[in-house]
């Protein structure tokens, strides 16, 4: 996933739903740019485009920009050698 589609998942997760325009305007790039974006993020599952236009987030989206959490002790690997 390119940088601009993660700021465009951040700025929907952000807005709960919201259109190409408003996005544009906090990125500061064309609505037109935004539409190629978002029409890559839903044919990859980020997205669900409803049908007054806006979109919002699928389940995948958001555990794809969610930080890593552990729980437990990290094993530590050793090389060989």
């Amino acid at each position: 996933m390119k940088g601009n589609e993660k700021q465009v998942l951040r700025i929907v997760a952000e807005l709960k739903e919201t259109n190409s325009e408003a996005i544009a305007r906090k990125v500061g790039v064309s609505a037109e740019y935004v539409t190629e974006i978002c029409q890559g993020l839903i044919n990859d599952g980020y997205f669900i485009e409803s049908s007054n236009g806006k979109y919002k987030l699928t389940p995948q989206a958001l555990k794809a920009i969610s930080p890593v959490r552990t729980t437990g002790p990290i094993p530590i690997l050793k090389g060989g050698g």
